[in-house]
């Protein structure tokens, strides 16, 4: 610990008296009495590394990542060889998706002797994030190594796998998590799509946390790298169908980071977005297009409403749905007299839909026009789009408007 001189007035037993308080506070829950007497200290003893790291650690369960991290970082200077600040402070530059960082810093402490399996993991979280693969395996591959039930490594290892296109592997590890949790429905549903097993949608849990995870990266990495262009392509196709049409009311469903709302808020009076992801709504909300923004699935949310839109777009969603007859028909019931249901969906190479290995459904042109003809929409146009790349080749898809 670094030493520095004491106040005149103020006793080294106050001092250590007062810390101990705080301590108490913090252990004790009383987290934002406990920064302020951290704060109080550090007035007096701003190099005392513990003092900074306590401080620190209270401000990340605050969640002031940004405040933290000039804690920890005034903690590292002091006591550059402590393998506990790099650990806490990973995590902090984690939460400020500060990616590098993290892995720096969980890469120090490592080099200083932290082995915990935590610090592996969260390094192979970073690794991962990083796209830098392999790196990560060797990682996950130590752990469970180590402890063979970790259950987040069986997670985020297999969900790895999957993404790499070593399914075999992939599934075995999803399936020891399913032994482990048998409730564990990210790991049912994508043991599903690689068993050939087609349920009827996707447990919402699992869609929530796929977008909670990829809010912050979803626009850059769908659009820049993956050349989606989804949104755009159906406002030209509307554009064209429509021409200076204007509508009371367009509800955007699954309205993600707002791509589909940019093309749509200039011909709609009111415009309203649903998604399942608080930061996919969080990121929308900040583009100012919406003039309502609510958490919800769509189901729920369209049995719930009181609104009776007469636009209704569903760009890239039903990629997390199978059956969609239910959801049709609550669309059609919601929908004024003349509305527009503007949709994409997957190519699927049944006649029905099915659950690909990707874990995401596609359905087929067919099962489309059944659907309209049960719930009473009318097929105004239908395309064949490309609909976003994937390791280099083109996902297939389809592209329609309805009306009612």
């Amino acid at each position: 610990m670094t030493k520095q001189a004491l106040p005149s007035t103020v006793s080294p037993a106050e001092l250590e008296k007062r810390f101990a308080q705080a301590c108490l506070l913090h252990e004790r829950g009383a987290t934002h009495e406990a920064i302020k007497e951290y704060k109080n200290l550090l007035s007096i003893l701003p190099n005392f590394p513990q003092l900074l790291f306590n401080c620190g650690l209270a401000l990340y369960e605050q969640e002031q990542f940004a405040e933290a991290e000039v804690h920890y970082a005034r903690a590292i200077a002091l006591c550059p060889e402590d393998p506990d600040i790099h650990f806490n402070r990973g995590l902090n530059f984690r939460r400020l998706e500060q990616i590098e960082a993290a892995a720096e810093s969980f890469e120090r402490g490592f080099q200083l002797g932290d082995h915990d399996i935590e610090t592996l993991y969260n390094l192979g979280l970073c690794y991962q994030d990083l796209a830098e693969f392999s790196q990560a395996a060797i990682l996950y591959e130590s752990i469970l190594t180590k402890e063979a039930n970790h259950v987040s490594t069986l997670n985020n290892y297999g969900y790895l796998l999957h993404k790499t296109g070593d399914t075999e592997k992939a599934e075995d590890l999803y399936r020891r998590l399913l032994d482990l949790d048998p409730e564990h429905k990210a790991a049912r549903h994508m043991v599903d799509s690689l068993s050939g097993i087609t349920p009827d949608t996707a447990p919402l849990e699992y869609v929530e946390a796929i977008f909670d995870n990829y809010a912050q990266d979803f626009e850059h990495s769908l659009v820049e790298q993956l050349s989606y262009q989804t949104p755009n392509i159906l406002w030209q196709r509307y554009c064209t169908l429509f021409p200076g049409d204007r509508r009371k009311l367009c509800l955007d469903l699954g309205c993600g980071t707002g791509l589909a709302g940019e093309q749509f808020t200039s011909c709609c009076n009111q415009l309203v977005g649903v998604d399942i992801s608080e930061k996919m709504l969080t990121v929308a909300e900040e583009k100012k297009l919406y003039d309502q923004l609510i958490k919800s699935d769509i189901a729920t949310c369209l049995s719930e409403t009181l609104l009776s839109p007469d636009l209704l777009v569903a760009a890239d969603v039903f990629t997390y749905m199978g059956d969609l007859e239910t959801l049709f028909t609550q669309c059609f019931l919601k929908t004024e007299q003349g509305g527009l249901f503007l949709f994409s969906v997957e190519d699927s190479d049944s006649s029905s839909f099915e659950l690909k290995k990707t874990g995401r459904f596609g359905h087929s042109p067919e099962y489309i026009q059944n659907l309209c003809q049960k719930t009473g929409w009318t097929i105004r146009d239908q395309q064949f789009s490309k609909l976003r790349q994937d390791k280099g080749t083109w996902i297939k898809g389809h592209l329609f408007i309805l009306e009612k």
